[in-house]
């Protein structure tokens, strides 16, 4: 391609999802200002929280204990490790080990450290805007995309271009004078027209949230040109890898957008020799559905836990950008839209839910703590068990004194709604769940404590009592003392321990329902809505249970037992008609039935209707309101239509065990419905019972719910050349997606490099695809190539 040309061409290098380096500018800490913040842990201050670490081993011994830790911040002691509050006394400390205590400390100034590292990394809840007073931008130039975490002992890991320079300067390549890089805040999107969502934050909306902000767009136009002054006026290559190469896209689209078609197409013809993409998800990632589901660890797996990881990944407005694209709506050339893949991205388990309401009540616990003079409980919460797998709870709420009499505790219950995942008919989901009980608990272990009855308590046994105590005291002084002793010391025992399990989340049952019993009230409420014309379980059926006392709870003088709390539920069943039913076919040929609770199906679903569906608004409102409002129309024009230059040499790795799609099904366990934009309940998860049929394991694996391409799966062939080949792709980005830039022949010049087992970034170190960089770049190269067209 450069053949008489002597001269090298310059290259600026555009990075992928997580590729740029991110350092602060400012924060309301000012400690953290000019740190950076992606990605350097040891620089962020919680390089040895790593799971199965000597802090973390540490923790898990002191919590077997009631330790009382020695000069804490009361702002750490309640976020990080609050105290069971019973009766309001503090138990004396147990003995600790000083090099435990020191430990203790260094933890928890390393978890203040990561919970300040996650707060500059989420952005707000409309995945656009950062947090106030927080400015977070990425490196600039070759230094922002080398490495992720510079150093002698991290480079080997957290590489990104750094090999690919390496080599280009040991070729006289110069930073600045042919050879520049392009880094982003990979976490905002790049769309142009901010929707009506978000117009109350933004006054303007063009052309795109990177260039409103940072100007980047147009920065990146200045630097092409800039390198293409500095080297004799010679076109740059825009060598771009993974999301870089839907920027980069976007880039050459934006040009058309702020010059016009002739001048701007002009403006490419003169400056971009070629436009070289590398690892290109075109057309989406099955897998990005899975970490908005899921959640995202970026690979911090040994730093962050599964709710850190969900609040990070579902924060991101760039994910919705590697959604993968399973149908298009543009006018276009047919032998130029996508292919649909073989597989929908989610399959999803055909069932239907228990809507479980608890309405907003208060509880008089008279009844509950008659017994009880000290050791009054400061928090209480409901817990529901449907059926015999399935329980669901409130949070705990404070007790409050209210009425006039000795005993006179009572505690508000909030507003508070579960979805229990069921089979897809009413009569199955009955048969599995024909009722519930509800029970009323402290935290503390064992049976609840007892006022013991002395000779004070003026009952109908009081005489006997009064002369049972002068006969043990008179007759039998020293082992009524002893006994006494005894009992002082088992009862602080138990208090210890009590206290130590309320502090590791165990709790005891105070109350409880019998088994409330619902079939027929739900069998009614279908038959009423279904005979309307409304769909099964629109209105709630209301139940009201009686709470009362565990154990023998009596007081009064003849020892009545008290009356029981009236507690109103609703319970509402609820059919899921939101998947793809006549797609089933496909998901039925894959997936075998699973019999655990009758006949189980699956249907397919469109990724974005799976991300619906679980209540992520925020993602399905910057799809649908604004990546495809865009001009630059980053999901059809800037992704799978050709892009406006001469040239593209696409490379890639193959056949590598790559996700392409994941059987989901609702959270067995039971989910909170929540408003707040802080919830972290997941109403789908990966089905992990799900199997592959015969015919599916032919062509693909399944681990844990997730379904993987291999090098024996069929792949129809995009392009001129057709037919059917056995590929897959290079561990992140489907076969499907990679190859979809064959679609391009015939509007620009296309050529593909194939590289065998190549992984998605592990290609920026492969020898194979530096020997063709050299070679398209015109620089002589002595690496052997081999590689497929």
């Amino acid at each position: 391609m450069t053949s008489g040309n002597d001269r090298r061409l310059p290259v600026l290098i555009i990075p992928g999802f997580m590729s740029s380096g991110l350092e602060i500018r400012k924060s309301p800490q000012k400690f953290w200002e000019g740190k950076r913040l992606w990605l350097n842990i040891s620089a962020a201050g919680f390089n040895s929280l790593h799971v199965g670490g000597a802090l973390r081993k540490n923790e898990e011994t002191r919590s077997l204990r009631k330790i009382k830790p020695v000069e804490r911040r009361r702002s750490v002691r309640d976020a990080l490790a609050p105290q069971a509050a019973m009766g309001g006394e503090d138990e004396p400390a147990a003995p600790i080990d000083p090099a435990s205590d020191e430990m203790h400390q260094v933890y928890i100034k390393q978890m203040e450290c990561k919970s300040k590292w996650l707060w500059h990394m989420r952005l707000k809840s409309d995945m656009i805007r950062e947090r106030e007073g927080v400015e977070v931008r990425p490196i600039p130039g070759t230094a922002g995309v080398d490495y992720l975490a510079p150093g002698a002992l991290t480079e080997s890991m957290s590489y990104v271009f750094g090999p690919v320079l390496k080599l280009l300067k040991g070729k006289g390549y110069k930073d600045g004078v042919d050879l520049d890089a392009a880094p982003y805040d990979w976490r905002i999107p790049r769309n142009a027209a901010l929707s009506a969502f978000c117009s109350m934050f933004y006054a303007t909306a063009k052309p795109s949230e990177l260039e409103r902000r940072d100007r980047y767009f147009t920065n990146t136009m200045e630097k092409i040109e800039r390198l293409y002054k500095n080297s004799n006026q010679t076109a740059v290559v825009l060598l771009c890898h993974s999301m870089g190469c839907k920027t980069g896209h976007y880039l050459l689209n934006f040009v058309l957008h702020k010059m016009g078609k002739v001048d701007g197409q002009a403006w490419i013809d003169r400056y971009v020799h070629t436009y070289v993409p590398v690892g290109a998800p075109h057309i989406g990632a099955q897998k990005s559905i899975r970490a908005t589901i899921d959640g995202d660890k970026m690979g911090l797996e040994a730093f962050l836990d599964d709710n850190e990881g969900l609040l990070l990944g579902r924060s991101l407005g760039s994910s919705p950008w590697l959604f993968p694209l399973e149908s298009a709506s543009d006018p276009a050339p047919q032998d130029s839209l996508p292919k649909p893949p073989a597989l929908p991205s989610a399959i999803v388990r055909d069932e239907s839910a228990l809507r479980i309401i608890l309405p907003a009540q208060t509880l008089n616990l008279e009844a509950f703590l008659h017994n009880r003079s000290k050791n009054l409980p400061s928090k209480l919460r409901l817990a529901i068990k449907v059926g015999d797998d399935v329980t669901v709870r409130t949070d705990f709420m404070p007790t409050y004194r209210g009425g006039s009499k000795k005993i006179s505790l009572r505690v508000n219950f909030n507003d508070s709604a579960w979805l229990i995942a069921c089979p897809p008919t009413l009569e199955r989901t009955l048969k599995l769940y024909p009722s519930a009980e509800v029970r009323l608990e402290e935290p503390g272990a064992g049976p609840p404590p007892k006022q013991r009855r002395t000779i004070f308590d003026c009952d109908i046994f009081w005489p006997l009592r009064c002369a049972w105590c002068l006969f043990k005291w008179i007759f039998c002084c020293p082992c009524t003392l002893a006994k006494r002793v005894g009992c002082l010391v088992l009862t602080t025992v138990k208090r210890t321990a009590d206290l130590g399990a309320a502090g590791l989340g165990a709790t005891r049952v105070i109350g409880k329902t019998g088994k409330v019993d619902w079939r027929k009230g739900l069998l009614d409420s279908h038959k009423k809505t279904s005979g309307d014309g409304g769909e099964g379980g629109v209105d709630a059926y209301q139940l009201w249970t009686q709470i009362t006392p565990t154990g023998n709870v009596r007081h009064g003088f003849f020892l009545e037992k008290p009356d029981p709390e009236k507690l109103q539920i609703k319970v509402r069943w609820e059919r899921d008609n939101s998947a793809t039913k006549q797609s089933g076919v496909v998901c039925q040929k894959y997936l075998e039935r699973n019999a655990k609770y009758g006949d189980v199906s699956y249907s397919s679903c469109n990724g974005i209707d799976l991300i619906e569906r679980e209540g992520l608004q925020t993602s399905v409102q910057l799809v649908k309101n604004t990546y495809q409002t865009d001009p630059m129309a980053p999901l059809s024009l800037s992704s799978w239509q050709a892009p406006p230059v001469k040239r593209v040499v696409a490379i890639y790795g193959i056949n590598l065990t790559t996700e392409v799609s994941g059987a989901y099904r609702r959270n067995p366990a039971g989910v909170r419905i929540s408003s707040a934009e802080s919830n972290l309940e997941q109403l789908f998860v990966l089905d992990k019972e799900a199997k592959l049929s015969n015919k599916g394991r032919e062509t693909h694996v399944m681990d844990d719910g997730v379904i993987c391409e291999t090098k024996d799966t069929p792949q129809a062939i995009v392009g001129g050349r057709g037919g059917i080949q056995k590929k897959s792709g290079d561990g992140t980005v489907a076969y499907w997606s990679l190859q979809h830039c064959r679609a391009w022949e015939g509007t620009c010049d296309v050529r593909v490099h194939e590289i065998d087992g190549a992984e998605h970034r592990a290609i920026l170190n492969d020898g194979r695809f530096h020997g063709l960089l050299l070679q398209l770049l015109g620089c002589n190269s002595n690496v052997a190539i081999v590689v497929r067209n």
